[in-house]
């Protein structure tokens, strides 16, 4: 119990200086849903293909190219950041 009544005395000095605490939980729900997960493993698989290559079966790859992005770098803007 010592290490709570520690952690008490320090949160009531916080208040002290005008800090307020804020509990907030969250839970699995708020990530499911439309948003798009990352797979590291897929792109990669699909980077290492060719531009002639087929793309493996599967849903993830459906619509998608194999062989490396196309990435287009703006060097003046570089120079200046």
């Amino acid at each position: 119990m010592k290490r709570q009544e520690q952690l008490t005395c320090m949160l009531t000095q916080m208040r002290g200086h005008g800090m307020m605490i804020a509990t907030s939980t969250q839970s699995a729900d708020m990530f499911k849903g439309p948003v798009r997960r990352r797979r590291p493993a897929f792109d990669d698989w699909l980077h290492q293909l060719s531009r002639k290559d087929r793309v493996p079966r599967g849903r993830y790859f459906r619509g998608k190219r194999p062989g490396k992005p196309l990435i287009m770098v703006d060097e003046v803007w570089q120079q200046f950041s």
